[in-house]
């Protein structure tokens, strides 16, 4: 592939997973032919089939033998056999970093000696590495973790002590560790950079040029003395924000084209005969793209994608983020940060033989990194834990759980420690407050997660829309000319307004903030003069609607911006994620409907119904109707409540509002589940075709038997005709099936009366033909 080969991976048996696999685009077929009899049953191997039909071993140049002896399959073990299904993009030079391709047994590495192979490790068949779209077998990764943990029991003395009860329970301990340590300093990196880069759109520190605009501030004595800004209302002020933020995503862009993966997909019509024709087509996947959260969830679920989280994905991602974030476009960390972290959780997986040579104790460490990964993004380490369960992982037991809490933990120690802002604040929009809310603004928050719930679900619909545009239209086929564009459109429209020309991350902390009562309130001196400028318009103290006209008319134009700006940006060629823009769109209709509800109280406060407002005094707090919004939005989209919940109560370290955001948060859900079924990532890996079994997801069948959900068209293998069975034919079989994008299927095993006997993988059969190669080259 154009990336590395950190997700090599062993190529899957067939009924292990109950999702449908991915083809060679990502296109899933559900064949029932794949999924017959028992795991143990299922598994076919060349060395035990002679045992059960009691046929003699021996090996040809022109036909593949159906047995083998114990002899000849311990000879096979020493030759290196190449990879058959390798591509030539596959291929990466060998280093800690971008691992080999092994061409030894799956389960005989490192894992069993050859005395112990034939006596223990019959029945479980010969493991190749899986290839790209396909899905890994659970239940064969739990047989070699059993295999492994009994070889382990049998070390006796000290040494077995050791290895049994410090080290082995250990390591994984280990690796969430190093991972939580990895993340902490990635993200303190992406934050730092991000503002540095974000502030040369509108000047630069005279003091030091490497200092943000936040720091530079900080240095100074009154008010930014070191802060030199370009003139805001000048041309040449506009045209450096634009070109500055047209620049920054020109290259995230580049940087995403240049890694995008070859993939070779089946281009399926109808068909009902195995001979059809069936044309591969070369798709692009642009790994380094968008959030990265869908193909994270599909990997947890046991797809396999290679190189999405691997070194070269995850150096485009990082300073792709950095770039785009810094751009102002309507592109959030959040969800990129989750894609950065599990990679880091699966190049660390390398260290220990435990994790990286069985793929599903691997997801275990790549679950915790992925709540690490909201952990720092947040700051918010149980919001993280919460988000892997809800959100993200398929497979989620106490014991990865509390690993997930350790990685995510740690994580934000790291950051903490980092402090990338010179605030020591984890992210832009921490905030506290020191009210409590009323019953009657219950209604309000009703109304903001209405609102929220709406916004989600007509998000969702128009987003996949401009997405099958880019899929289906000219548009797909300039990446970067739509990046630039869009890129262009969005700074030059935005700049006029305040609430917009500032990052995502400043706009949301504004909109959550109090306003100070005093100037001495102010943790460290105003930023700049447009942060004062914001906090002036946001801060209205009289009790006229027509003093209030001008803020809610500027939060108005924003809202509008930031909605459409969010449904046409997320999908482009730039790492991007939703959470962020969601929160801020929501933040902004919050933010509104606080100061409305404020102008109420002050205009009105006669009324029976504001009697429990203290006189001559504040009586709401805007902010906290903007972060409800947020929670309302980010739930409309995602259909995330109970991590959303968590996350925005460890922003504001307080849980006098738990009541105000859950009843924004659940009526969201409620309102975009009636009208979007789906969130927008189950409707993203819907989209990209990945597979993905949805255990929340009620699927009814309308078709009486099984009979007619069952594949007709199935190619088999017949026992009693071996003239049909040679080297030759069955590598001709399994270009077909390839080609129909059922790679990660196989073979049922029949006899002339088509009964059914057994029945074998794709892979076992492939790394069966490249064992005879290597036996015999004659068959080659």
């Amino acid at each position: 592939m154009a990336s590395d080969l950190t997700d090599l991976e062993p190529r899957r048996a067939p009924g292990a997973s109950e999702s449908s696999s991915g083809a060679g685009g990502g296109a899933s077929q559900l064949s029932a032919g794949r999924t017959v009899g028992s795991g143990a049953e299922r598994r076919w191997s060349v060395d035990t089939h002679n045992r059960d039909h009691g046929r003699s071993s021996r090996h040809t140049s022109s036909q593949l033998s159906r047995s083998r002896s114990h002899h000849a399959v311990s000879k096979a073990q020493d030759q290196a056999v190449p990879f058959p299904m390798l591509r030539a993009e596959d291929e990466a030079p060998t280093s800690w970093l971008i691992p080999r391709v092994r061409s030894a047994l799956y389960d005989s590495e490192n894992l069993l000696s050859a005395a112990h192979l034939g006596r223990r490790n019959k029945g479980k068949g010969i493991r190749a590495w899986y290839t790209s779209y396909t899905t890994i077998d659970w239940l064969h990764d739990d047989i070699r973790e059993q295999a492994r943990l009994r070889t382990l029991r049998a070390i006796g003395g000290t040494k077995g002590w050791w290895l049994n009860h410090v080290w082995d329970p250990v390591q994984g301990w280990l690796l969430v560790v190093l991972v939580g340590l990895l993340c902490g300093l990635f993200a303190g990196f992406i934050s730092e950079w991000t503002e540095l880069l974000a502030g040369w759109k509108t000047g630069y520190c005279r003091a030091d040029w490497r200092l943000s605009q936040t720091i530079c501030c900080r240095m100074s004595a009154v008010e930014c003395e070191y802060w030199h800004a370009w003139e805001p209302r000048s041309l040449s002020g506009r045209a450096i924000f634009v070109v500055v933020g047209g620049v920054y995503t020109l290259i995230a862009a580049i940087l995403v084209v240049k890694s995008a993966t070859r993939v070779t997909m089946a281009n399926r019509g109808v068909s009902s005969s195995v001979e059809t024709s069936v044309s591969p087509t070369v798709k692009m996947a642009y790994y380094g793209a968008g959030s990265g959260i869908p193909e994270v969830k599909s990997i947890l679920a046991g797809f396999v994608i290679h190189g999405f989280l691997g070194v070269r994905i995850l150096v485009v991602k990082t300073f792709g983020l950095i770039l785009c974030c810094a751009s102002g476009i309507m592109a959030g960390k959040e969800g990129p940060m989750v894609q950065i972290a599990s990679s880091l959780g699966n190049i660390s997986t390398r260290i220990f033989d435990k994790y990286y040579k069985n793929e599903a104790k691997k997801r275990e460490i790549i679950s915790a990194a992925a709540a690490a990964g909201v952990s720092v993004a947040f700051g918010a380490p149980i919001g993280g834990v919460l988000f892997s369960l809800e959100e993200v992982s398929y497979f989620f037991p106490n014991k990865t759980m509390l690993r997930s809490l350790t990685c995510a933990l740690v994580a934000a120690l790291v950051l903490k420690a980092y402090d990338p802002f010179g605030t020591g604040k984890l992210v832009l929009f921490q905030t506290t407050y020191d009210m409590d809310y009323h019953w009657f603004e219950m209604l309000a928050f009703v109304i903001i997660g209405v609102f929220g719930g709406l916004y989600g679900a007509l998000f969702c619909r128009l987003n996949m829309a401009v997405n099958r545009l880019r899929k289906c239209t000219w548009i797909g086929r300039y990446p970067i000319a739509e990046v630039v564009a869009i890129t262009t459109l969005t700074l030059a429209i935005s700049y006029q307004n305040p609430f917009t020309r500032i990052g995502l991350g400043e706009l949301v902390g504004s909109l959550f903030q109090e306003c100070p009562t005093i100037v001495s309130d102010r943790p460290y001196p105003t930023s700049s003069d447009e942060e004062s400028e914001i906090e002036k318009l946001l801060c209205v103290t009289s009790s006229k609607l027509s003093d209030y006209m001008p803020l809610l008319s500027l939060l108005a134009l924003a809202l509008l911006n930031r909605a459409f700006f969010a449904i046409v940006t997320f999908g482009i060629k730039v790492p991007s994620g939703l959470v962020l823009p969601s929160m801020s769109i929501g933040a902004v209709f919050g933010r509104i409907v606080g100061t409305y509800m404020e102008y109420l109280t002050r205009a009105h406060s006669g009324l029976a119904v504001f009697s429990q407002c203290p006189a001559n005094s504040r009586c709401v707090i805007p902010g906290i109707y903007a972060l409800v919004g947020a929670g309302a939005t980010l739930t409309g989209a995602t259909h995330t409540t109970i991590a959303v919940v968590a996350i925005l109560m460890e922003l504001t370290g307080n849980l006098i509002y738990t009541l105000p955001v859950l009843v924004g948060v659940m009526t969201a859900r409620w309102v975009a589940e009636y009208f979007s079924p789906s969130g927008i990532y189950d409707m993203l890996l819907e989209h990209a075709g990945h597979p993905y079994f949805d255990t929340k997801t009620q699927y009814i069948h309308t078709r009486r038997t099984a009979a007619e959900l069952m594949q007709t068209d199935l190619e088999t293998i017949c026992v009693d005709y071996e003239n049909e069975n040679t080297v030759e034919l069955l590598s001709a079989r399994l270009a077909r099936i390839s080609e129909r994008g059922l790679a990660d299927g196989g073979f049922p095993v029949v006899n002339s009366r088509g009964h059914l006997l057994s029945w074998i993988a794709c892979a076992e059969l492939e790394f069966a033909i490249a064992r005879c190669h290597a036996l015999d080259p004659a068959t080659a």
